[in-house]
C-alpha cells in the first residue's frame, strides 16, 4: 500500500486482505510516555509476516476537554492513507451521581458528567465508525517503524500492539437438554454505567408505558432518542447474573424519531462480540413501546456468561450500510468535480441557452460514465432497501430520486451545461438528494427504557396503557396546571433575591438556572429567579413602567448603551475591581457599552468573522488562502473563470447593511466614523472614502455577488468556495454537511496591508447589563462576576454541549473561558487570531443613522451607479443633520451651538484601564 495522503482508506479497502489469527502479533513493552499535543512516539517493531493488521493502543486520558484525543500514525515513514492523519481515540463519561437531582420545580435534571481516568484499550477506527472492521494498516516482514503522534488532548500511553482479526462466529444454539433456572435482573436504561459521549444522555418520557412515571413531575426515564445517532456512539451497562448459565438479553425501546426506518446497534459484552448476528443488530421503526429479545433465526438468543459482573455494550452501528454510504460518497465527489469541469468550461453564471453543446467532445466516454454512476446507485439502492426492509422511508424516497434525476440527465447529455442546478443544485439536485440519504443512512435514533438479562420462563413483559388511562392522565396534568407555580425556595428566608431576565431559548436559561441552584446561591446566599423575555423590546417598557428587573442577559449589544444614556442602566465601571475584572475580555468588545467614559454593559458570547475556504477546490485550482482585500481581488478572476465567486458578508443581507458588514472596511483603513467631537460624520475623509470605495468596488469592478441568500449552501455545492463567514456557518458545516469534513478549513479574516494586515472585524453577539434602579447593586454585581467568570463559563458550555450537542454552541466572551472550549485545535487558533482584531462601533445617540446612510451610500453606488463623491456627500448632509437633532435632544448642542463636546471611545482610551 503506498503512501498518498491523497487517498482516503474507502478507495484502498477493496484491495486490502486483512490478516487473521485474533492474536497479538506484536507489542511493545510497558510504557509510560506523557504525550501532550505534537508530542510523539516512534517504536521499531519486527513482524514474522508481511500483511494488514490493526493498531490497538493502551491509554489514560490526562485532558479534560470533551473531544477526544486523536492521534496520527505513521507506518515506515509514511501515511498510508488519509484517515491515518487524523485517528480519535475514545474516552468514556459516567454522571457524577444515578440519583438525579432535582431543580426548584421538582423535576429531575442531568446531573454533572465527569471522565473516566481508568486505563482504556482501543484498536484504531475511522472517526466515524462507517467501517465495519478496525483500520487496517500495512507491514513489511521484518523490521518496521510506527509513529504515534499526538494532535490534541493529552493521554499517558501505556501501550502500543500490533493484532491480526478475529473472525466473529456464528450464532450457535445451546443443548436445549441443559437445566434452566428461572432469572431476571432489569436495568433502567436511564441509569448507564458509562458512554463514550457526553452527548447521549437520559431524557424524560411523558408516556404511561416507560417506568418510572410521574403524573405532575418530569423525570429522566428513557436514554438516547435522538442524541443517540451517531455512527460509534456507546453506552455500557453493568449487571450481574448468579452463576454460569445461558442468558438472554431483551431491550424497552421505540424508535419513532424516522418513520419506516430500521437502526442497528452492536452489541458486546465484556469488550467483545458474542456471535456475527450482534455485529449489527437490527431494531424496527416503532410508534410504540416494545419489547425486542436478541434473537437469531426467529428464535431467542441465548448467551453463555460465567456467573459474576459483566458488562454490557450497545454501540450506533452504520458500517452495515458500508458500501452504500461509500457509494455515495463516491458518487457526490465525482459529481461535484464533474460540476466544477462543467463551470470551468462554460465560464459559469448564466449559460446561454441558445448555444448547443457537445458535451461528448470535452468528456469522452461521458455516456458510459454517466451509465456506470446510474448502475453503481441501483446497485446500492436495492442493497440499501434490502437491509432497511422497506423502501418507504425519506431515505430511500431520496435515493430514488437521486437516480431519476440521473436518467432524466442521461436522455440528453448534451443539456448538462444548462442543467447544472439538476446536478448540484442546493435543493432538488442529484447532489442534494445523495447528501440526503447519505445523511440519513448514518441517523440512527434509538429510545430504551429497560435493559432485561433473564433465563429460563422468566421473559419480560408489560402491560400497555390504555386510551383511558392517558386520557385522565392528561386531565389531571391539565387541572394542575391552573395551581399557582410551586417550586422549591432556594435562598434561606429574608435572602436578596435577585431577578434576571433572559433573552434566550429555555434550553439555555434552564442550564443556567440550574447552575445559580447548584453554586451561586450556596456560596453566596443570593437567590436568583430567572424570566425568559421573548422581546429585548419590553425591557425598555419596564423601564418605564417603573417594573424593571435588576439584570437582563442575552441582550443585543446596543441596549447597554440606550439605557445609560438614558439613566436607565447602572455604570459598572464605577465599581472597584471593574478595571481587574474586564481584562476577562477583549477590549475591542467594550466600545458599544460607553457612555461619557462609563461603561454601562459587559459582553456575555462572542461572534467570529473568518475565511471559510474549501480545500478540495483551492488546491485544484491551486489557489492560496488570500491575507488581504488586494490578494483576494487577485483570485477572483480564476474563480470566476471557473463560475466561482467570492462571499463577504454585504452580499449576505438585504438592503440595509448592517455595521458588522461595513464597519470592517472603515477600521482596516484607520478611518473614523466620527468627528473628533463626535458631533458630526468623518465618512467624508480621505481614509473613509478609501473604506467606501474598497467594499463598493469588490462589487462593482470585481464582480463579487451581490446577493447570496445562502452561503452555506453555496459553500456546499461549491460555486462559492471561499468567503468570510461567521459562528453560524462554522455550526452548520460542522453538523449539516458531513459530506465536506476534512475538505474545509478556516483562516483569519482578509484586511488591508498597513505595515501589518489588519485584519479588524466587528464580534461582539450579546451582552449584559444591570438596571439602574436595582436595589441590589452590588449584588447584582457579585452575580455578574460569577456569571461571566471563567469557571461558570466553561461549566456552561459544558453543560449545553454535553446535554444539547454541538448545535447550540455558544462563544464565550470571556477569553480565558473561551480556552476551555471543545474545539478542534486549528480551528481555535484562527479564532483566537482574528479576535486580536476585533472591534466594535462605539455608539452615539444618532449611530443608526450613520449605520443607516452608510447601508443607503454601498446602494446608491454599487445597485444606482451613483459616483461615490455625490453619494457620500448627500448622505453626509442628512447625517449631520440627525447628529445636531439628537445632540440638542440630550444636550450637548443649544440652539444650534455646540455646548459640550460627546465624547467617543476608542480603543486607545479603552487600553489606558484595559492594560493597567
Amino acid at each position: 500500500m503506498g503512501a498518498n495522503l491523497a487517498i482516503p482508506y474507502s478507495t484502498l479497502l477493496p484491495d486490502i486482505e486483512p490478516s487473521y489469527g485474533g492474536g497479538t502479533v506484536w507489542a511493545s513493552p510497558p510504557l509510560s510516555e506523557n504525550l501532550r499535543r505534537n508530542d510523539g512516539l516512534e517504536l521499531k517493531i519486527s513482524l514474522s509476516a508481511r500483511g494488514h493488521y490493526v493498531i490497538r493502543l493502551g491509554y489514560t486520558v490526562t485532558g479534560s476537554s470533551i473531544l477526544p484525543p486523536e492521534v496520527s500514525v505513521e507506518i515506515n515513514g509514511a501515511y498510508q492513507f488519509l484517515e491515518a492523519q487524523r485517528v480519535p481515540l475514545v474516552q468514556y463519561w459516567k454522571y457524577e451521581t444515578l440519583d438525579f437531582p432535582l431543580n426548584r420545580y421538582g423535576d429531575e435534571v442531568l446531573p454533572s458528567q465527569t471522565m473516566l481516568s481508568t486505563r482504556l484499550d482501543y484498536t484504531l477506527r475511522d472517526s466515524s465508525s462507517l467501517f465495519r472492521e478496525p483500520l487496517l494498516f500495512s507491514f513489511e516482514e521484518g523490521e518496521n517503524t510506527v509513529k504515534v503522534t499526538l494532535l490534541s488532548g493529552e493521554i499517558t500511553l501505556h501501550s502500543l500492539e500490533v493484532l491480526s482479526l478475529e473472525v466473529i462466529p456464528d450464532y450457535t444454539k445451546p443443548d436445549a437438554d441443559r437445566p434452566k433456572d428461572d432469572f431476571i435482573t432489569i436495568v433502567e436504561a436511564e441509569h448507564p454505567s458509562y458512554k463514550s459521549d457526553t452527548t447521549i444522555n437520559s431524557a424524560s418520557s411523558r408516556s404511561l408505558d416507560v417506568v418510572p412515571f410521574d403524573t405532575y413531575r418530569s423525570l429522566l426515564n428513557t436514554f438516547g432518542g435522538v442524541s443517540w445517532k451517531n455512527g460509534g456512539q456507546t453506552v455500557f451497562y453493568e449487571f450481574e447474573v448468579p452463576s454460569d448459565g445461558y442468558y438472554s438479553i431483551a431491550f424497552k425501546y421505540i424508535q419513532d424519531s424516522k418513520s419506516k426506518m430500521r437502526v442497528f446497534r452492536k452489541i458486546t459484552i465484556d469488550g467483545t462480540v458474542p456471535c456475527k448476528e450482534l455485529e449489527s443488530y437490527p431494531f424496527d421503526s416503532s410508534t410504540d413501546w416494545k419489547i425486542e429479545t436478541l434473537q437469531s433465526g426467529g428464535e431467542s438468543m441465548e448467551l453463555y456468561l460465567a456467573g459474576g459482573r459483566h458488562t454490557l455494550g450497545i454501540a450506533v452501528d452504520v458500517s452495515v450500510y458500508e458500501s452504500v454510504l461509500m457509494t455515495l460518497k463516491t458518487m457526490i465527489a465525482q459529481i461535484n468535480d464533474f460540476a466544477l469541469q462543467i463551470r470551468y468550461l462554460t465560464g459559469g453564471g448564466e449559460i446561454d441557452r441558445n448555444v448547443e453543446w457537445e458535451i461528448e467532445d470535452y468528456f469522452p466516454g461521458i455516456d458510459e460514465t454517466l451509465a456506470a454512476m446510474r448502475e453503481a446507485l441501483i446497485r446500492e439502492y436495492s442493497v440499501a432497501s434490502w437491509i432497511n426492509g422497506n423502501e418507504d422511508s425519506q431515505e430511500m424516497t431520496s435515493f430514488r430520486t437521486a437516480i431519476m434525476f440521473l436518467e432524466r440527465l442521461m436522455k440528453d447529455p448534451d443539456d448538462i451545461p444548462k442543467k447544472l442546478d439538476l446536478l448540484v443544485g442546493s435543493v432538488g439536485s442529484i447532489v442534494s438528494e445523495l447528501s440526503v440519504a447519505l445523511n440519513g443512512f448514518q441517523n440512527m435514533p434509538l429510545t430504551l427504557d429497560r435493559v432485561y438479562i433473564y433465563s429460563g420462563e422468566a421473559a419480560p413483559t408489560f402491560k400497555k396503557a390504555s386510551i383511558f388511562a392517558s386520557l385522565w392522565e392528561g386531565i389531571k396534568r391539565f387541572v394542575d396546571s391552573f395551581k399557582p407555580v410551586r417550586y422549591k425556595a432556594v435562598g434561606s428566608e429574608g435572602s436578596v433575591v435577585l431577578e434576571v431576565w433572559i433573552n434566550r431559548a429555555r434550553q439555555y436559561s434552564d442550564i443556567i438556572q440550574q447552575l445559580v441552584d447548584d453554586d451561586f446561591t450556596p456560596r453566596t446566599g443570593i437567590a436568583v429567579d430567572l424570566s425568559i423575555i421573548k422581546d429585548e423590546q419590553k425591557l425598555i417598557l419596564a423601564n418605564a413602567a417603573g417594573k424593571s428587573p435588576d439584570i437582563a442577559l442575552g441582550i443585543s449589544n446596543w441596549i447597554p448603551f440606550e439605557m445609560g444614556i438614558r439613566g436607565a442602566a447602572l455604570a459598572l465601571s464605577d465599581f472597584e475591581d471593574f478595571p481587574l475584572f474586564a481584562r476577562n475580555f477583549m477590549p475591542g468588545t467594550f466600545l458599544p457599552f460607553m457612555y461619557e467614559g462609563k461603561v454601562y454593559g459587559l459582553p456575555e458570547t462572542q461572534d467570529f468573522y473568518l475565511t471559510f475556504y474549501r480545500k478540495d477546490v483551492l488546491g485544484m485550482l491551486n489557489i492560496t488562502v488570500p491575507s488581504t482585500w488586494e490578494e483576494v481581488k487577485l483570485i477572483l478572476p480564476e474563480l470566476q473563470r471557473n463560475g466561482m465567486n467570492y462571499y463577504i458578508p454585504i452580499g449576505g443581507t438585504a438592503s440595509s447593511k448592517a455595521f458588522m458588514t461595513t464597519a470592517p472596511f472603515f477600521f482596516q483603513h484607520q478611518a473614523r466614523l466620527y468627528s473628533e467631537d463626535g458631533l458630526s460624520t468623518a465618512i467624508d475623509r480621505k481614509e473613509g472614502l478609501e473604506a467606501i470605495r474598497e467594499m463598493t468596488d469588490l462589487f462593482t469592478i470585481y464582480g463579487m455577488p451581490l446577493q447570496v441568500s445562502s452561503f452555506f449552501e453555496h459553500f456546499r455545492k461549491a460555486d462559492i468556495p471561499i468567503g468570510v463567514s461567521n459562528l453560524a456557518t462554522y455550526v452548520q458545516l460542522m453538523i449539516a454537511a458531513p459530506e465536506l469534513k476534512g475538505l474545509w478549513g478556516l483562516a483569519p479574516s482578509p484586511g488591508v496591508d498597513q505595515g501589518d494586515v489588519e485584519r479588524w472585524q466587528t464580534g461582539s453577539a450579546q451582552a449584559v447589563a444591570i438596571f439602574g434602579d436595582t436595589a441590589y447593586p452590588q449584588e447584582a454585581w457579585q452575580f455578574l462576576k460569577w456569571w461571566l467568570s471563567r469557571e461558570t463559563q466553561s461549566r456552561f458550555v459544558f453543560q449545553v454541549l454535553s446535554t444539547y450537542g454541538l448545535e447550540y454552541l455558544i462563544l464565550p466572551s470571556n477569553r480565558f473561558a473561551f480556552e476551555d472550549v471543545p474545539l478542534p485545535h486549528e480551528d481555535k487558533e484562527a479564532i483566537r487570531e482574528q479576535w486580536k482584531w476585533l472591534q466594535e462601533v462605539p455608539r452615539s445617540p444618532a449611530t443608526y443613522i450613520l449605520e443607516r446612510e452608510i447601508s443607503n451610500i454601498w446602494n446608491r453606488i454599487v445597485l444606482e451607479g451613483k459616483p461615490i463623491r455625490v453619494a457620500v456627500d448627500d448622505a453626509v448632509q442628512r447625517i449631520n443633520r440627525e447628529i445636531l437633532r439628537k445632540m440638542e435632544e440630550f444636550g450637548y448642542v443649544v440652539d444650534g451651538k455646540k455646548v459640550k463636546e460627546y465624547d467617543i471611545p476608542d480603543l486607545e482610551k479603552i487600553l489606558a484601564w484595559w492594560s493597567e
